[in-house]
């Protein structure tokens, strides 16, 4: 039975990864850039971070969400490494 759940949890570790490796390649489009941000704030959901960081990557995703419509790229993904920082962080 541990055994299950070590594999489940490594897997689930391996697609959170994968899916915030994507989401660090410099986005091509808004929409690309949206994308990403919402895939960093699910990661964070799903971590349930304590209300002060919580509120601290709240504040960064909508910085990131301001470069996106900006089309600033390399300014969100440079504020996406720092939200990943933090939910790694924990």
């Amino acid at each position: 039975m541990r055994t299950r759940l070590a594999i489940a949890g490594a897997l689930s570790i391996l697609l959170a990864g994968s899916a915030l490796a994507q989401s660090a390649q410099t986005p091509k489009s808004p929409d690309d850039c949206l994308k990403a941000a919402f895939d960093l704030s699910q990661a964070a959901e799903e971590k349930q971070l304590a209300d002060e960081k919580l509120d601290k990557v709240e504040e960064l995703l909508t910085q990131m969400e301001t470069y996106c419509d900006a089309n600033q790229f390399n300014e969100a993904m440079t504020v996406a490494k720092d939200i990943q920082t933090m939910i790694d962080g924990q």
